[in-house]
């Protein structure tokens, strides 16, 4: 058959038509299409040639660039600019300070014990009490017996004529201490009962103290728990305490029960005698 056919010059003019080249003609098997080799790129246009009067421009002069300023490096930590100072206030001389000082009581600057009595009858521990039962006794006692007030029922001067006088007397009389060298006084100096509130009881440890500094006994006994607390304050024990050495405003002292309660108990007696006074060593021989 392809002998009897030939389509070459069809072929040439169908190519020359649509101008797609030999390689992309496919025929009854488009399933194994045969692709010859690629016809080689076409050769690259060279350059028309530029006229004689065209001449390449003059190179741009080139444009300096404006001078920058340097940069200062910024200030570190320890080199911070100062900050404005505040406008100071103006100053005012302040006054110094001065210390507190109280105001000392008429009886702490007496000299005698009869000023001294005249002076706490003004104290108002004893407004509206009149009179005060002063010291009885001897000058510079061996012994005083301070009570927690006068009881109304004994005269002022007569206290060794009752019967707690008179078994007081013996009992310090077998430590060998002799009536007349006992001494008296109180620390309460006025005959009405009353409750004292714990300033009261300041100034009235106050003016113990004062009065102690003019009768100067060598010892001096109290009597009673309540009047133990009054004159050594709450932080002690009576029964811890009772007969033992213990000291006020300079002056030796013992504390021993209640007087009055002692002379209508034998156990009381028993017991001062037998346990509180062999405690101490002030009426020890």
């Amino acid at each position: 058959m392809a002998d009897e056919y030939d389509f070459s010059e069809l072929r040439d003019y169908l190519s020359g038509q649509i101008d797609l080249g030999g390689a992309d003609i496919l025929f009854d098997e488009p399933w194994t299409p045969v692709k010859p080799n690629r016809l080689a790129a076409p050769a690259r246009v060279a350059a028309a040639p530029q006229p004689a009067s065209f001449a390449p421009s003059a190179p741009r002069p080139a444009v300096q660039a404006a001078p920058v300023a340097p940069v200062a490096p910024a200030p570190s930590a320890s080199e911070e600019a100062p900050k404005p100072e505040a406008p100071a206030l103006p100053i005012f001389d302040m006054p110094s300070a001065r210390p507190v000082r109280k105001a000392a009581s008429a009886f702490e600057s007496v000299e005698s014990l009869d000023a001294f009595y005249e002076s706490i009858a003004g104290e108002p521990v004893y407004s509206g009490v009149q009179p005060l039962v002063r010291y009885e006794g001897p000058e510079h006692p061996q012994l005083l017996l301070l009570f927690a007030s006068p009881r109304p029922d004994i005269v002022a001067g007569n206290f060794f004529s009752t019967s707690t006088g008179t078994m007081l007397a013996r009992l310090f009389a077998s430590l060998h201490v002799a009536q007349e060298n006992i001494g008296v006084t109180y620390f309460y100096k006025g005959t009405a009962a009353r409750n004292l509130p714990p300033l009261l009881e300041t100034a009235l440890r106050k003016m113990l103290a004062k009065e102690l500094s003019f009768i100067a006994p060598q010892v001096m006994v109290t009597f009673g728990e309540p009047l133990f607390h009054q004159v050594f304050g709450k932080g002690k024990n009576f029964n811890d305490c009772a007969g033992t050495d213990m000291e006020f405003g300079g002056v030796k002292t013992c504390a021993l029960v209640d007087a009055f309660a002692m002379e209508a108990d034998k156990q009381l007696k028993l017991l001062t005698w037998k346990v509180h006074i062999p405690r101490g060593s002030y009426f020890k021989n």
